[in-house]
């Protein structure tokens, strides 16, 4: 994973709200527990069934605004040799945007006090670019990460987790999932699940969660408007899909991966919250969390994105699965 596209934004966004103990407090719109004096939100199924069920739902939507907040805290390590102290970290990131879940493309910008990042979102390839803070000073050009060539595939290392990840990763959705209570997001009354998932299981599962019977490849380089709702998702975004989950897999320390799910009264998706966990380099091997939040709301918003153009780079060294903040500098 690159901890440096993730730790630009340490110290560097005053005002956002750190994740920490609880999921609730990661959003200045989310509602207080208990739901008092609104409606209740039961969707007739067992937790483990509602929670399987909510990419499906989700992606019936065709499309949404999107609001992500990514922390990964790093603990303070002791002197070791030639390796001095470090105190412990947290950074964090805030991205908006929108996503098409039928074309499974998305355009987020991470914003940071000392400029942002754009981001495109597409099948296996996520695109950046820096923005300066600076409205004279002109962007920098594009580059790509390919999910294939990064450890944890690219799924919390570019600061934003992809929603069709998240999708694809309710494959893995263990026994023992809980029905935590009522609540809201942004005003709409959810109910609150909270669960492990297993990251292997979802990558071997045949259809991501979320991903109707997969179509013909479509052409790639082109601007993509709206996708209608449940669009069938072409058969190398299923396969981008699973080969990424199946890189996480192998990146972090476990691939069991602690979950919280909150959804509205039609079962879709409206935040969803994951921790996952890895090993730092170096001889302290300290052990890392990253956690990542995802909002979706405005369903149906119109969505164009528009895959950018990449001069050619020069190779990328190798991805390390067993330590993922050393890849993609």
């Amino acid at each position: 994973m690159n901890r440096r596209r993730i730790a630009i934004g340490v110290s560097s966004v005053s005002g956002l709200a750190v994740i920490a103990v609880s999921a609730m407090n990661m959003f200045s719109s989310g509602g207080a527990a208990g739901g008092r004096g609104h409606s209740t939100v039961d969707l007739h199924t067992t937790p483990v069934a509602a929670v399987t069920a909510a990419g499906p739902a989700t992606d019936r939507a065709g499309t949404a605004q999107v609001d992500s907040l990514l922390t990964m805290a790093t603990p303070a390590t002791p002197a070791q040799g030639k390796t001095p102290a470090q105190p412990a970290q947290t950074a964090t990131m805030h991205g908006t945007g929108q996503y098409d879940f039928g074309r499974q493309t998305g355009k987020i910008d991470l914003t940071l006090a000392n400029g942002g990042l754009e981001e495109v979102l597409t099948p296996g390839v996520l695109y950046m670019r820096s923005v300066p803070s600076n409205a004279a000073t002109p962007a920098k050009p594009w580059s790509r990460v390919d999910a294939a060539k990064s450890s944890d595939g690219n799924l919390v290392s570019g600061g934003v987790t992809d929603p069709a990840l998240e999708f694809a990763m309710l494959a893995g959705v263990q026994p023992g999932v809980k029905f935590v209570g009522q609540d809201q997001v942004r005003g709409v009354p959810v109910a609150h699940y909270q669960g492990t998932l297993d990251l292997k299981q979802a990558a071997s599962t045949p259809t991501p969660a979320g991903a109707p019977a997969a179509a013909p490849a479509r052409p790639a380089g082109q601007a993509l408007p709206a996708a209608p709702a449940a669009q069938a998702v072409p058969a190398a975004d299923v396969a981008a899909a699973k080969k990424a989950l199946a890189n996480a897999a192998r990146a972090f320390t476990t691939t069991k991966v602690p979950f919280d799910a909150y959804l509205d009264e039609q079962g879709r998706l409206r935040r969803f919250v994951a921790v996952f966990s890895f090993t730092m380099p170096g001889p302290a091997k300290a052990v890392a969390q990253v956690t990542s939040a995802t909002e979706l709301f405005g369903f149906g918003t119109p969505v164009t994105v528009a895959t950018p153009t990449v001069a050619p780079a020069a190779p990328t060294p190798s991805a390390r699965p067993s330590s993922p903040s050393g890849t993609h500098k």
